[in-house]
């Protein structure tokens, strides 16, 4: 029903937004009247006028809707009648269905029209027929016109002209030919940008012209224009062959491929206005204009190798400048002013070139490396943080000259030496002659990367001065020794270079420790050097590093799959070097074995901040191409170490230039951590992993209050409603109306007035800024007085629904209606706690990878929000569907996945969810939720049967879980509450799983096969789970500590999943107790399941329910025959006020125990009944507490008028008035207030009855205690009115006239039902209290089963019969009647009351004696 409404609605709505569009109160100037419209409208319309003129317009709305629910919009049009009130200012007239296009097979659009339309005869010789032409013309076309024409009614179509048909003659040579015709057709096609390619061929490929048939021939097809996106997400058009976009479209759009000629052949966009590349031949060439010149300065900082230094700055000082790179861009001059390069200590040391020096301060601040000759410096030791480079020389300040310091030098005189060098860099030295030629020595070091733990040796530099020798000057040997990188042997040259002091450098050796992995399974025989893996591994290691200059040694494997740790000792190698030797370890070893080669970069994650249950991706690759896997590889994807499992829901695989791409359909919390990718071909793995995380971002959450609803107001009066607007961070929501935006921001409070009161409608709507995800509100105004409000549901009439906001960090919604007493009832929450309904969702979608971060994220929730969780029954059905979700999904449980289950588990049986799972579990919401407690154990079942650990503890707050394993027969105790004993196992090791619950009563009810409640569990509930297997369990044992000893005939029962319709229910089948003492019920059962013991709260007594019922019919019949005897002698006894006060007590006390045995029965019936009937035992309950009360009251009201008439019956006193008003009062004032103060504090907790015995609960409220302490109070009242009344007659003297002697005689009647009735009800209630006291003993329950029941008897006999002058009068009245009968020969006839006239003649001394003439009585008194 809601999507018909929902589509009408759409319908209405566009109407009034084109309406209004129209009406130029929406900001926008297009015209939207059909070219058919039966009026034209006038644009210029004012927006307001005094007098309104009604105005006919046609508005043609196209909208895209889904296929499937075209019928339902055209079931829903129909079903509008029309005319169709909007509002006061518009009316829709009809709405007319028209035409319905649709994709057909070939990809292309098929437009049919609705009944009684059609296309006209052009469109259908145009487009061509689809359907079968029956009538004067077409009712479908293969195509939409592009004229923007629909179909047309029938009736105004004119037919189609009939053709002519042509005669041929067979005369030779002698046909009839038709004038062909020519048009263009514009296609636009949307394809995979992979088959462009293709297309291109195979139109090429085409000679033209091409003939379709005998009428249609293709002349030309020109491909002139292909879009398709670019990297930023948005669209390129490029131009085919020959063709070219106008000049226009490219200063608009931007041009993306140089412009070369006269225009552009690529354009950032595709044209809003349809248009496509033109022939180059047909497009005016663009206006070139002048390029100014313009002159810029370029830094480049360059990362080489040092060996290619020299031959840079050689090629730089060849080129001649300017230097022309092409006709717009010239270099004048190129600069080479700094070169860094690591020095021997591990840094930075930056030299100038030619012309170019450091600043003084740089030189102060970074030291010198080399001795500063001039008024600057030209090498630092580091490269300065500010990016500063050499300056030119003549652009900088002389550094202050410091005082020399003179210092002699005694000089020795050594032989020269000669000696290969590694690079002769030596400008600026003097030749002399005779002196012996020596080479010039300069140590370069390479850019070397330290791995880690590596040690470093001394290295030895011989630092050269650059001096002037003057003749006769003793020279050293120029003595260096060389790193142990490489050795490039250099000529020796002519050059003579003195020295005047050599300074020694200590040699440094460097140590890496590097590895590769293997991926075999580790074993220790590895590290054995005989063992093949140690000797190919060894043999890569030494042909791939080994060098004069260096050492490699394998230092061992170590498990993680199998790692090979490797040392290279010797002088420094650069990061290429030492890449270069893993890389040959690399292919070397995978010739033998399956080896990992670990990338330098890490996965990429796009995006990085995912929003909740969104798209995302992780790329690998591609591999370097050194690595020689080539393009046939395979990709496999771990998360957290757990191999990712194929799962379309999940994930999608695929493999994008070169890359290897991983897509996360729907990306929740548990999808945070760390990715791994491995791409194989043969034995190579490439390997790359994640070194940074998701960011998850919660979906937003929209509230909008109030929801829609009725506003009322009276007397034309102002009404202000306040909306709220809110979304959670990070998002922003914007509010707005039909007309305006009404504020931005994250919460957002509008005041909304509405000046005059009228029904009008008003819609709002909430929309987060930059999404689709909004709320809408709409206030209907209303005039008139609700009839129900509050601030959850608004204001509202009898009998209707309105919809109520959830709390915050809520979704869903609730439902209420207006009830006749003015107050909203609830009779529907979906509010369901944002992060559970995010997990129910996943719940869906579980796998290997998901399920431990998913498990610890529900008990984490769980635990959290357990208040929340417990009181809600739409929280509790979520999180037992999430447990039969995980429970369904065939994943292996160990022992930290079943924690969190049981923490999960634990918090749903806890005390405060018992009122919950009643709701649930008596259906007050529906049928299905019913099951849910038997769902939920079923779950827990289901997952014990799948935890894979051999055997575990886990010891929760509610929930212990056990499973060991056992050979012959197991014995053992379960948190000291349950005993389980197998006798009978079977064969072979087996293995038992026990679940105890703590608190399991809470969740499953008390109800038996007999779907009886008047039970209670009374031990813990246990499930148990043996993998015996196919062998049945004939003997098993489970000893019950009981929680309440009181309780009486255990049963000993399990879990049966399919009673009552699959609800759920204790059956006793397979199970019997048999043995009960010390507080314990031991049972024996067949079978394993759930199990516990039901107890009742009342003895199995078959006698006392016997007793109980004869008794109360016996006592109902007393009590209407005291009502009878009363109404017959009530004239009589109203001429003395004790008396009639008397008799008005035992009317009352007998009326008051009548209504209360009616209801008594009622409520047995009530308790026996199936099904949820809380309600009705509630009213039963209290009708039987109100009306047992009210008959101990009237009888403490009967004690008062003993006790008053005691004290004052010679003195006059109170009216006959006043004591009925005091007697009513006490008699029903005191129980109606006892009553309702006992129903209103215990119904809130549902501790009024005791389930489904109606009867005041004696456990959890104690509200039994509202009649005994009462009934037992007024028994006490008794006993001491009675003492007193009694000591006062005794001391008085009999009295002096008649009138007060029958006042006397009253009183003493009123004395001896008070003396009988006190103690024998007194005894009554005191076996009532035994019974509680203790439960188990029968003799105590058959007695108060027979004073009980029989109390209207009791009062019969002794409030009533017992007094003479009762007796009297209905001797009397059996007389009178008697003496209108009959005389036979048999004698006299009599009444009815014959019995007790002769009752009567025997102890009081009535003599009575009739004839048949008359009747004479006298009256002696005993």
């Amino acid at each position: 029903m809601g999507l018909p409404k929902a589509a009408a609605c759409v319908a209405v709505l566009l109407v009034i937004y084109y309406s209004l569009d129209n009406q130029e109160v929406m900001e926008t100037k297009a015209s939207y009247n059909h070219s058919r419209g039966k009026r034209q409208v006038s644009a210029t319309q004012p927006s307001a006028t005094t007098i309104n003129v009604p105005m006919d317009f046609d508005l043609l709305l196209d909208l895209t809707i889904p296929v499937s629910i075209l019928p339902l919009l055209r079931n829903s049009l129909n079903s509008i009648s029309f005319p169709f009130t909007l509002n006061q200012s518009l009316q829709v007239l009809d709405i007319q269905f028209t035409t319905a296009c649709f994709p057909n097979s070939t990809g292309g659009l098929q437009c049919t029209c609705e009944d009684q339309f059609a296309w006209p005869c052009d469109k259908c010789d145009v487009y061509g027929a689809c359907s079968n032409v029956t009538g004067p013309t077409c009712e479908c076309i293969n195509g939409r016109p592009s004229d923007g024409e629909y179909c047309e009614p029938i009736t105004s179509i004119n037919p189609c002209p009939t053709p002519t048909p042509v005669i041929t003659t067979t005369t030779a040579m002698m046909t009839t030919t038709k004038e062909p015709m020519d048009f263009d057709l514009l296609l636009d096609l949307t394809i995979p940008v992979s088959i462009l390619p293709l297309l291109r061929n195979s139109l090429n490929s085409i000679s033209f012209p091409f003939t379709l048939n005998q009428s249609l021939q293709v002349l030309d097809i020109q491909f002139t224009t292909a879009c398709f996106p670019n990297s930023t997400g948005g669209l390129q058009c490029t131009c085919e062959d020959q063709f070219a976009w106008p000049c226009d479209k490219c200063d608009v759009y931007g041009a993306c491929s140089n412009v070369t000629g006269p225009t552009c052949e690529c354009i950032n966009g595709r044209p809003s206005d349809g248009e496509y590349c033109e022939p180059i031949t047909s497009i005016n060439p663009c206006p070139t204009p002048t390029p100014e010149p313009m002159d810029f300065d370029l830094l480049l900082d360059l990362t080489i190798p040092v060996s290619i230094l020299p031959l840079l700055r050689n090629s730089l000082n060849s080129i001649s400048f300017p230097f022309t790179l092409n006709q717009s861009l010239q270099v004048l001059d190129i600069q080479f002013t700094t070169a860094c390069f690591p020095n021997s200590t591990g840094g930075l040391q930056c030299t100038c070139e030619d012309q170019f020096a450091w600043p003084c301060d740089k030189c102060d601040v970074y030291g010198a490396c080399s001795n500063v000759t001039r008024p600057t410096c030209e090498c630092i030791n580091g490269r300065p943080s500010d990016g500063e480079y050499c300056e030119p020389i003549t652009s900088i300040n002389p550094c202050p000259t410091p005082t020399p310091v003179r210092t002699t030098t005694n000089t020795t005189t050594m032989p020269n030496t000669t000696m290969p060098v590694t690079t002769t860099t030596m400008p600026n030295t003097t030749t002399m002659p005779n002196t012996t030629t020596m080479p010039v020595t300069t140590t370069t070091m390479p850019n070397t990367t330290t791995m880690p733990n590596t040690t470093t040796m001394p290295v030895t530099t011989t630092t050269m001065p650059n001096t002037t020798t003057m003749p006769n000057t003793t020279t050293m040997p120029n003595t260096t020794t060389m790193p142990v990188t490489t050795t490039t042997m250099m000529p020796v040259t002519t050059t003579i270079m003195p020295v005047t002091t050599t300074t020694m450098m200590p040699v440094t050796t460097t140590i890496n420790e590097l590895s590769f992995v293997l991926d075999i399974d580790f074993d220790e025989s590895f590290n054995e050097e005989s063992n093949d893996v140690f000797i190919n591994a060894n043999r890569a290691i030494q042909t791939q590093c080994r060098t004069p200059q260096s050492s490699c040694q394998l230092s061992g494997f170590r498990s993680g799959s199998t790692i090979g740790d490797y040392t290279i000792r010797g002088a420094s190698l650069s990061d290429t070097e030492l890449q270069a030797i893993q890389t040959g370890i690399f292919l070397d070893l995978s010739e033998t074995y399956p080896i990992i080669f670990d990338s330098q970069s890490s996965l990429k994650l796009e995006p990085t901040t995912v929003i909740s249950q969104q798209e995302a991706t992780v790329t690998c690759g591609p591999p370097p191409a050194n690595l020689n896997l080539g393009t046939n590889w395979t990709a496999e994807w771990r998360f957290n170490n757990n191999p990712i499992s194929s799962n379309e829901d999940l994930y999608e695989f695929s493999k994008v230039n070169e890359e290897a791409v991983l897509t996360l359909k729907r990306f929740f919390g548990t999808d945070i951590g760390q990715y791994e990718c491995r791409l194989k071909s043969g034995q190579k793995i490439f390997r790359e992993r994640s070194n940074k995380n998701f960011t998850l971002q919660e979906q937003p959450l929209i509230r909008l209050t109030p929801l829609s609803r009725q506003i009322h107001c009276q007397d034309m009066a102002s009404v202000e409603v306040k909306l709220e607007c809110s979304v959670n961070e990070p998002y922003t929501v914007v509010l707005r109306n039909s007309t305006k935006v009404l504020g931005t921001g994250n919460s957002i409070s509008y005041s909304f007035l509405i000046p005059i009161c009228e029904k009008t409608e008003h819609t709002f709507t909430c929309q987060v800024i930059g999404r689709q995800e909004l709320k809408q509100s709409t206030l209907e105004i209303t005039t008139g007085a609700p009839d129900c409000n509050n601030d959850v549901f608004g204001t509202g009439n009898l009998g209707q629904m309105a919809f109520g906001s959830c709390e915050r960090d809520e979704v869903g919604e609730r439902k209420g209606v207006c009830q006749e007493d003015g107050l909203w009832k609830e009779v529907e929450n979906n509010c369901t706690l944002r992060p559970v309904q995010e997990l129910l969702l996943q719940s869906e979608l579980l796998n290997a990878n998901s399920l431990p971060g998913f498990l610890d994220t529900l008990s984490d929730v769980t635990v959290n929000f357990t208040e929340e969780v417990v009181k809600s029954p739409t929280n509790i059905n979520a999180i037992v569907d999430i447990l039969s979700n995980v429970a369904n999904t065939p994943l292996p449980i160990n022992s930290d996945l079943a924690k969190d289950i049981l923490l999960t588990a634990g918090v749903l049986t806890t005390n405060g969810s018992r009122g919950t799972w009643e709701s649930l579990n008596n259906g007050s919401r529906n049928e299905s939720q019913t099951r849910r407690s038997s769902t939920f154990l079923q779950s827990l079942e289901n997952i014990t049967r799948r935890i894979t650990d051999v055997s575990l503890a886990i010891d929760t707050p509610y929930i212990l879980l056990n499973k060991t394993t056992f050979t012959d027969s197991f014995n053992a105790s379960f948190n000291s509450s349950v005993t389980i004993v197998i006798s009978e196992p079977g064969e072979g090791e087996k293995n038992i799983t026990v679940m105890t619950f703590a608190s399991m009563h809470n969740v499953l009810p008390a109800r038996d096969e007999a779907n009886s409640s008047r039970f209670d569990i009374n031990g813990r509930v246990v499930l148990v789970q043996t993998s015996i297997g196919n062998i049945p369990i004939n003997n098993i044992s489970f000893t019950f500590n009981l929680n309440n000893t009181s309780l009486v005939n255990p049963q000993c029962v399990f879990w049966n999943f399919s009673l009552f319709d699959d609800r759920g229910g204790w059956d006793n089948e397979g199970c019997m107790p048999v043995e009960i003492k010390n507080g314990s019920v031991t049972c024996n059962c067949n079978h394993l399941t759930s199990f516990s013991i039901l107890m009742s709260p009342f003895v199995n007594c078959e006698v006392c329910s016997l007793i109980t019922f004869i008794g109360v019919g016996i006592s109902m019949a007393s009590l209407v025959i005291c009502l009878i005897i009363e109404a017959v002698i009530w004239r009589k006894i109203r001429r003395n006020t004790t008396s009639y006060l008397r008799h008005v007590s035992i009317v009352n006390i007998a009326v008051s125990l009548l209504i209360a045995d009616i209801w008594f029965i009622i409520g047995a019936s009530i308790s026996e009944a199936p099904g949820d009937n809380r309600d009705a035992c509630s009213a039963a309950t209290f009708f039987i507490h109100f009306f047992y009360l009210a008959m101990f009251f009237w009888m403490l009201a009967s004690a008062l008028l003993l006790l008053y008439r005691t004290v004052s019956v010679f003195d006059g006193g109170l009216s006959k008035r006043s004591m009925l008003a005091i007697g009513f009062s006490i008699g029903y004032g005191g129980p109606i207030i006892i009553a309702v103060i006992t129903i209103a504090a215990t119904a809130p907790s549902e501790t009024y009855t005791q389930g489904k015995f109606c009867w005041l609960n004696f456990k959890e409220s104690l509200a039994i205690i509202a009649f005994v302490l009462p009934a037992l109070t007024i028994v006490l009242f008794h006993l001491i009115i009675l003492i007193v009344v009694l000591f006062k007659m005794l001391r008085r003297r009999a009295v002096a006239d008649s009138a007060q002697a029958g006042q006397r005689n009253v009183l003493l009647v009123i004395a001896r039902t008070l003396a009988v009735l006190t103690p024998l009800f007194g005894l009554t209630w005191g076996l009532g209290i035994g019974t509680l006291a203790d439960p188990e003993n029968q003799g105590i329950h058959i007695a108060f089963s027979f004073f009980n029941s029989l109390q209207g008897f009791f009062i019969l006999v002794f409030g009533l019969l017992l007094d003479k002058k009762v007796r009297s009068e209905i001797a009397i009245k059996s007389q009178i009647s008697g003496s209108g009968t009959t005389s036979t020969s048999a004698g006299n006839s009599s009444s009815a009351f014959g019995f007790l006239r002769l009752w009567r003649r025997g102890r009081d001394g009535y003599n009575i004696s009739s004839n048949d003439s008359n009747v004479t009585q006298s009256l002696n008194p005993s």
